[in-house]
Protein backbone atom coordinates (compact mmCIF):
# COMPACT_ATOMS: atom_id res chain seq x y z
CA UNK A 1 0.00 0.00 0.00
CA UNK A 2 1.22 3.30 -0.53
CA UNK A 3 -0.22 6.77 0.05
CA UNK A 4 0.48 9.49 -2.94
CA UNK A 5 0.60 13.04 -2.59
CA UNK A 6 0.28 15.88 -5.17
CA UNK A 7 1.94 19.23 -4.95
CA UNK A 8 2.08 22.16 -7.09
CA UNK A 9 3.89 25.43 -6.18
CA UNK A 10 2.44 24.54 -2.34
CA UNK A 11 -0.75 23.77 -3.15
CA UNK A 12 -1.53 20.07 -2.41
CA UNK A 13 -3.97 19.22 -5.57
CA UNK A 14 -6.04 16.20 -3.85
CA UNK A 15 -7.84 13.95 -5.49
CA UNK A 16 -5.09 12.74 -7.74
CA UNK A 17 -6.27 9.38 -10.03
CA UNK A 18 -2.72 9.66 -11.82
CA UNK A 19 0.05 10.41 -12.15
CA UNK A 20 2.48 9.80 -15.74
CA UNK A 21 5.80 10.70 -15.70
CA UNK A 22 8.07 10.94 -19.05
CA UNK A 23 11.69 11.68 -19.35
CA UNK A 24 12.64 13.10 -22.47
CA UNK A 25 16.28 12.10 -22.59
CA UNK A 26 17.60 13.18 -26.14
CA UNK A 27 20.15 10.64 -27.74
CA UNK A 28 22.07 12.08 -31.36
CA UNK A 29 24.29 9.72 -33.12
CA UNK A 30 27.20 10.36 -35.58
CA UNK A 31 27.97 8.28 -38.37
CA UNK A 32 32.14 8.12 -38.35
CA UNK A 33 34.17 5.77 -40.26
CA UNK A 34 34.56 3.36 -37.38
CA UNK A 35 30.81 3.28 -36.89
CA UNK A 36 28.70 4.84 -35.02
CA UNK A 37 28.95 6.78 -31.83
CA UNK A 38 26.12 8.04 -29.57
CA UNK A 39 26.00 11.13 -27.61
CA UNK A 40 23.75 11.69 -24.62
CA UNK A 41 22.97 15.51 -23.06
CA UNK A 42 23.49 16.66 -19.57
CA UNK A 43 19.96 18.14 -18.29
CA UNK A 44 17.12 16.06 -19.32
CA UNK A 45 13.58 17.39 -19.65
CA UNK A 46 10.37 15.78 -18.08
CA UNK A 47 6.94 15.57 -18.46
CA UNK A 48 4.70 15.35 -15.68
CA UNK A 49 0.99 14.74 -16.57
CA UNK A 50 -1.77 14.76 -13.63
CA UNK A 51 -5.28 13.30 -13.59
CA UNK A 52 -7.29 14.01 -10.97
CA UNK A 53 -11.06 14.89 -10.04
CA UNK A 54 -12.36 18.17 -9.96
CA UNK A 55 -11.60 20.32 -6.67
CA UNK A 56 -14.17 19.19 -3.97
CA UNK A 57 -15.29 23.35 -3.19
CA UNK A 58 -15.07 26.20 -5.01
CA UNK A 59 -11.88 27.51 -2.39
CA UNK A 60 -9.98 24.68 -3.60
CA UNK A 61 -10.95 24.98 -7.50
CA UNK A 62 -10.00 28.80 -7.14
CA UNK A 63 -6.91 28.33 -5.33
CA UNK A 64 -5.54 25.43 -7.84
CA UNK A 65 -6.57 27.43 -10.61
CA UNK A 66 -4.71 30.46 -9.76
CA UNK A 67 -1.42 28.13 -9.50
CA UNK A 68 -2.20 26.70 -12.94
CA UNK A 69 -2.87 29.74 -14.74
CA UNK A 70 0.20 31.15 -13.03
CA UNK A 71 2.31 28.67 -14.11
CA UNK A 72 1.40 29.13 -17.90
CA UNK A 73 4.46 32.06 -17.66
CA UNK A 74 6.36 31.85 -14.36
CA UNK A 75 8.20 28.54 -13.21
CA UNK A 76 7.25 26.72 -10.09
CA UNK A 77 7.45 23.22 -8.79
CA UNK A 78 5.52 19.99 -8.68
CA UNK A 79 6.23 17.66 -5.93
CA UNK A 80 4.96 13.71 -6.21
CA UNK A 81 5.57 12.19 -2.48
CA UNK A 82 4.73 8.23 -1.68
CA UNK A 83 5.13 6.97 1.22
CA UNK A 84 5.70 3.06 0.62
CA UNK A 85 5.35 0.36 3.20
CA UNK A 86 6.99 -2.64 3.21
CA UNK A 87 5.76 -6.05 4.20
CA UNK A 88 7.56 -6.05 7.28
CA UNK A 89 6.11 -2.39 8.41
CA UNK A 90 9.01 -0.40 7.96
CA UNK A 91 8.11 2.81 5.69
CA UNK A 92 9.91 4.73 3.14
CA UNK A 93 9.18 8.22 1.65
CA UNK A 94 10.23 9.12 -1.76
CA UNK A 95 9.68 12.39 -3.00
CA UNK A 96 10.32 13.51 -6.58
CA UNK A 97 10.38 17.61 -6.91
CA UNK A 98 10.30 18.59 -10.41
CA UNK A 99 12.13 21.90 -10.76
CA UNK A 100 10.81 24.88 -13.57
CA UNK A 101 7.81 23.78 -14.54
CA UNK A 102 5.43 25.31 -16.81
CA UNK A 103 1.99 23.88 -17.55
CA UNK A 104 1.85 22.69 -20.95
CA UNK A 105 -1.12 21.68 -21.79
CA UNK A 106 -4.54 21.63 -19.53
CA UNK A 107 -8.12 19.69 -20.67
CA UNK A 108 -11.20 19.27 -18.73
CA UNK A 109 -13.72 16.12 -19.33
CA UNK A 110 -17.26 16.78 -18.47
CA UNK A 111 -19.34 13.46 -18.86
CA UNK A 112 -22.94 12.56 -18.37
CA UNK A 113 -22.02 9.20 -16.85
CA UNK A 114 -18.69 10.63 -14.66
CA UNK A 115 -17.40 12.80 -12.25
CA UNK A 116 -15.46 15.66 -13.91
CA UNK A 117 -12.43 15.64 -14.63
CA UNK A 118 -8.90 17.63 -15.10
CA UNK A 119 -5.60 16.87 -17.25
CA UNK A 120 -3.11 19.10 -16.75
CA UNK A 121 0.39 18.37 -17.92
CA UNK A 122 4.00 20.41 -16.73
CA UNK A 123 6.78 20.72 -19.18
CA UNK A 124 9.82 20.17 -15.99
CA UNK A 125 13.65 21.59 -16.57
CA UNK A 126 14.91 19.26 -14.00
CA UNK A 127 14.49 16.98 -10.77
CA UNK A 128 15.21 16.49 -7.66
CA UNK A 129 14.45 13.05 -5.72
CA UNK A 130 14.64 12.07 -1.79
CA UNK A 131 14.61 8.95 -0.13
CA UNK A 132 13.95 8.94 3.28
CA UNK A 133 13.21 6.17 5.69
CA UNK A 134 10.25 6.98 8.17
Amino acid sequence: MADKTIIINGVTFGRGTGVKIDENAEVSTEKTFDGPVNFGIDKTEYTVSVDKLIAPDVETYLAMRNVLKDMRTNKGEVTIKEIVREKGGTSYTVKEIFLGCLVSSYSKEINVDSLTTESIEFTAEDLDEEVTRN
